[in-house]
Order: structure tokens, then C-alpha cells, then sequence
């Protein structure tokens, strides 16, 4: 249940930020921090890529991106990035430094997702790379940032004690 809503947050704060502020990733800064926050919560194995898939399945069927077809993968991509790294990284979600390579390693794989679809959407390769290292920079930023973020608000929420247990698995 808690991985249906923090997928439908996704999309919500996706789409709240589509102002047109000209800089790439800068919606991840939201997001990300929601997949922390979930995948910190929840911490059982699995979470990260099944809150991919709900937030690819929502974002297909919503008609959110504009990746036609491909637009659930980038959703998947960063699901699981997130949950190969948290289980990777020693340490909890709540530690500044893992927190912060997990956003933004997970936004960085929302862009490779994109940018293979671009390739099987056979969009011109130089088309392709002529700003991908701008927005690859800006993708590390944004993301890191949110991982912080994600990190903060969970420092915040364990100290609920019913989301402290529900996180310990008790």
C-alpha cells in the first residue's frame, strides 16, 4: 500500500515540477527523495525495483513522459538502481554520504533508461550526446540532492515509533 502511494507522489511531484526552469533532472530532486524515503521505510528486499515497476506502470498509463512506449523503463531503471545499491552500500538510508549516492546513482539510471530509449527509438546518436554530459551533471546534482532529502525526512520519520518498527520488519 505504502509503495502504491509513494509511486503516485512520484508522479504527482513529477508533474507539480514541470515548470520551465531549463535545467534537466531538476523534478528528481522530489522524487528521488520519495524512492529514499520508501526503500528506507520498507526495508525488505525487493522494494526498490517493485516501486519501479508501479511507478513505470502509473506513469505509462497516466500518459506521463514522452518516451511513447519505453516511458515505464526510466521508472524501472531508477527502482533498480535504488534497490541494488541499498543492498550494495553498507550502512542505513538515513547516513548523509549513502543517501546521497543512492539518489543520485538512481537518477543517473532514470537517464541511461532514457537514453536507451532513445536509441531504440533509433533517435540520432549525436543528437543524443550533444547535451547528455550537461544534464548527466545536473542529473548527479538534482539527485544527490533529493537523496539528502530523503535521508532528512527519514531521520524524521523514525522517530514515529509505529514507522520505526514497520522499517525494522517487527
Amino acid at each position: 500500500m505504502l509503495i502504491a502511494l509513494v509511486a503516485a507522489l512520484c508522479m504527482l511531484a513529477k508533474q507539480l515540477l514541470r515548470i520551465p526552469v531549463n535545467v534537466p533532472g531538476h523534478s528528481g530532486v522530489l522524487w528521488v527523495a520519495l524512492f529514499v524515503i520508501c526503500r528506507g521505510l520498507i526495508n525488505k528486499r525487493g522494494t526498490g525495483v517493485l516501486l519501479g515497476i508501479v511507478a513505470g506502470v502509473l506513469a505509462q498509463f497516466a500518459g506521463f513522459g514522452h518516451q511513447g512506449p519505453f516511458e515505464w523503463t526510466k521508472w524501472l531503471a531508477a527502482g533498480i538502481v535504488l534497490e541494488v545499491l541499498t543492498l550494495a552500500i553498507p550502512g542505513d538510508l538515513r547516513d548523509w554520504g549513502k543517501a546521497a549516492v543512492v539518489g543520485a546513482a538512481l537518477h543517473l539510471g532514470k537517464l541511461a533508461a532514457l537514453t536507451l530509449a532513445g536509441l531504440i527509438l533509433r533517435v540520432p546518436v549525436a543528437l543524443l550526446l550533444l547535451g547528455l554530459g550537461w544534464s548527466a551533471t545536473t542529473h548527479v546534482i538534482f539527485g544527490a540532492i533529493g537523496g539528502l532529502l530523503g535521508a532528512l525526512a527519514l531521520r524524521e520519520l523514525r522517530k514515529v515509533p509505529f514507522l520505526d518498527a514497520q522499517a525494522r520488519g517487527r
